[in-house]
């Protein structure tokens, strides 16, 4: 073979590799892309290959190591990114040992991740005490992170202060700590409403009986005073967060009833600060709705979304936010009444509703934990008076 011959094979085996690689890249590049390649047969015997663009779907779970199934085909494991998904709406499911299933439609979008964090609630839930003393009348500060009680134990008979920060909230863990001491002449554990300050540095609080006193806690100094005009503490409290609503919204690009809305009284303001719960009436239902200030909104959420509707002669569920501002805890019942209510979990989209108790309750005030992995309830199991708070653990 002459030299030149030689040099022809080295020069096509060289462009046959070359050929080779940029093949492979922009296979490679295209697929990292979200582009697919997809086969169709339209007419009998004539096939045609289409390249799709795909999107993605990022999917968590609390607790993690669960298994992920999208249109009913095991796909993967918590925590991942599956790619390569046509665009549209898919069933995802997230399963777990021990816990309830998870399962909600999700719209995928070309060139888009659509993020997912699936809370799982245990299919047994745990009871544990959390005070043995006696509670009565729970209030959770605005951040969650303490919870003021009153309080007739026999030592220290008053009201008291439980920190919620940290990881494992129990009776044994948790070191509640006392605002203000009964004294002879002031009995204040027999109170009968607790309200925090937005700086949760003190506490407005009823006392029992016919004159009803109010009095304020400073939790600095743990010293009380004597307030006849309640409402004023009220209102500067609620000037105080309403200022911060309005100063948040003032510069939003929303239409001005949303404006109204947010600084409503009567609104609920999530964790996060960016959302905040709202009802509605249409015609003989009251809608609950949630609004996400978010911006951007996240792939595959709405800013203005429906939780659930109910009618207005019914009795209303008693609503509070789950630690993630993506939930909330309902408690539907006549607690007042029966002294049992049952507590569910639910997505601000209305899916994935778990009830996680249904039994003895004495307060329609259910809160969660700053961890998420619990909520505190006021109930008792045993006969007399005595109530106490509990933890539901739901993972």
């Amino acid at each position: 073979m002459n030299q030149t011959h030689k040099s022809r094979l080295w020069v096509l085996e060289g462009i046959l590799t070359l050929v080779l690689i940029l093949g492979a890249t922009t296979v490679l590049y295209l697929h990292t892309s979200g582009y697919r390649l997809n086969l169709s047969n339209n007419k009998p015997g004539q096939s045609t290959i289409d390249l799709n663009k795909t999107g993605m779907i990022s999917v968590k779970s609390i607790p993690d190591s669960a298994s992920v199934y999208l249109d009913d085909k095991l796909v993967t494991a918590t925590n991942d990114t599956m790619s390569g998904i046509t665009p549209g709406t898919h069933k995802l499911r997230i399963v777990r040992k021990g816990f309830v299933d998870w399962t909600k439609d999700i719209d995928v979008y070309q060139d888009l991740v659509t993020d997912i964090t699936a809370i799982l609630v245990s299919q047994s839930p745990s009871l544990e005490p959390l005070t043995n003393t006696g509670a009565k009348f729970p209030k959770i500060s605005p951040t969650l992170n303490k919870l003021a009680y009153f309080s007739q134990d026999k030592e220290k008979p008053g009201i008291w202060v439980i920190p919620l920060g940290g990881t494992g909230i129990n009776l044994f863990r948790s070191t509640p700590t006392i605002a203000i001491q009964d004294t002879r002449f002031t009995k204040y554990s027999s109170g009968i409403t607790i309200e925090w300050a937005p700086d949760e540095k003190e506490l407005l609080v009823q006392g029992s009986g016919v004159s009803s006193q109010y009095y304020l806690v400073d939790l600095q100094t743990n010293t009380a005073q004597t307030t006849s005009s309640p409402q004023l503490v009220r209102s500067s409290w609620a000037n105080t967060e309403m200022k911060k609503r309005t100063d948040f919204v003032a510069n939003m690009e929303v239409a001005d009833n949303i404006k109204q809305l947010a600084t409503s009284p009567k609104s609920i303001w999530a964790p996060d600060n960016k959302k905040f719960l709202y009802t509605i009436q249409n015609g003989n239902q009251l809608e609950y709705r949630v609004y996400d200030f978010e911006k951007p909104i996240p792939v595959g959420e709405k800013d203005d979304t429906l939780v659930l509707t109910t009618n207005v002669t019914d009795a209303q569920p008693k609503i509070s936010w789950y630690s993630d501002s993506f939930h909330l805890i309902l408690v539907e019942g006549n607690v007042e009444k029966d002294k049992k209510g049952s507590i569910s979990l639910i997505r601000i989209d209305g899916t994935n509703k778990v009830e996680i108790y249904n039994n003895t309750l004495y307060s329609d005030s259910v809160y969660s934990a700053p961890s998420g992995d619990k909520v505190i309830i006021l109930t008792s199991f045993k006969s007399g008076d005595q109530t106490d708070l509990y933890t539901v653990g739901i993972r």
